[in-house]
Parts: C-alpha cells; structure tokens; sequence
C-alpha cells in the first residue's frame, strides 16, 4: 500500500517532527496511565480485537487511532495465568497500516472510532507482527505501546524509513514532504503521497 501524509492546511510550515513533538507533550501531560487503556471498535472482551484500536488522554482530549486496513487486523493477546511481566503475555499484533493523530476521541464499542479535530493521519505504514511475537522486537506493539505513554519515537523511525528514499524525513514540514513525494519520479519504490486535506482544522464525518 502506498504511503500517505493527511495534514490541515494550518500545519503545512510545520515540521512533522515538531507536530509529533507537539502532540506528544500535549497527550503525555494530559495524564494518559495505566487507568486509560483504551479499547478496539469491536471485540473488547475475551480476545480483544479490531480494525481499530483508539485512546484518549485521561485528562483533556488529546487522542490516537490505531488502525489496520484487514477485517480484525488488530489483536491484544493476553493470559490471566501468564505472568505480567512476561514477553509472551499483554502484546498487540497483527497488521498496522495507519495511525490517526488529533483531538475529541469518539466512536467505539462496536462502531470506528473518530477524531473530532486537528486531525493528521499518517497512511500505508504497512508493519506486521504475527502471533507469538510477544512485545520485546514486535514493531506494532512497540509502536503503539509508545504512543499509549505518550512517546513518538517509534512512529518517527518509520516515517522516516519511508521517507528516506525521498531525501525526506520527519525535519521536513509537512508541505515539504507533500512536494516532494509529488514530484518523485514513478519508478521509486512504495511511493509516498502527501496531502493538505484541509484549510483549517476540520471535523471529521
């Protein structure tokens, strides 16, 4: 799947590092914790799972959707007779493609989750973990799990995996990206597409 960057217009001078940055300290201070797990937008009971997986910040509406493009692409394995601390117990696996960043959280418990506003999307991320990966070297929980604690870190290494190809990379605003993406020649691998979707932020159907 091709990789694309959805922005407001309001952000295309921005950096996506610095909007990562941004977004991060804003969820991190809100008091996202252990009490504010988040859920899946279908099975939230015994094997929990779903195309989407969304959280909001315990205080204020800083949020994310993680979500992949396969019917019940997202699984959360867990054992009440395993121990917690082991490798093998509490990881997320299966296919992630995109991640949803922004703010007013709705949706869930049986409907796709949605992001009231500010919201930038980064597509086609395209990582996989199987089952019995564990957590320890599992790309999508590692990803995930960061951005639970309110980290980037994990999202900005792939982005700029992708981007690398494009002499781009997250020190790029979004404009930036988008231009460049645009202009890369057919032939480069897994081409990225970059978009100013918005001329502001917008509400989202």
């Amino acid at each position: 799947m091709a990789i694309s960057v959805n922005y407001p217009a309001t952000q295309g001078a921005t950096s996506i590092q610095g909007y990562l940055n941004s977004w991060a300290s804003e969820f991190d201070t809100a008091g996202h914790g252990k009490a504010n797990t988040g859920s899946f937008n279908k099975n939230n009971g015994f094997n929990p799972g779903g195309e989407q997986y969304g959280t909001q910040a315990k205080v204020g509406n800083y949020a994310f959707v993680a979500e992949s493009n396969t019917d019940m692409g997202l699984h959360y394995e867990f054992s009440i007779f395993g121990l917690p601390s082991s490798n093998q117990n509490h990881y997320l696996w299966g296919n992630l493609d995109n991640i949803k960043l922004g703010e007013g959280l709705q949706g869930g418990k049986g409907t796709n989750f949605t992001l009231e506003q500010n919201e930038v999307s980064f597509n086609g991320l395209d990582l996989t973990a199987e089952f019995g990966a564990g957590r320890a070297g599992n790309p999508v929980h590692e990803l995930v799990y960061g951005l639970m604690k309110g980290e980037t870190t994990q999202l900005e290494a792939r982005l700029n995996d992708l981007l690398d190809d494009y002499n781009l990379s997250t020190a790029s605003t979004f404009d930036q990206v988008a231009a460049g993406l645009a202009a890369a020649p057919s032939t480069v691998p897994a081409a990225l597409v970059g978009m100013a979707e918005f001329d502001d932020w917008a509400m989202v159907a």
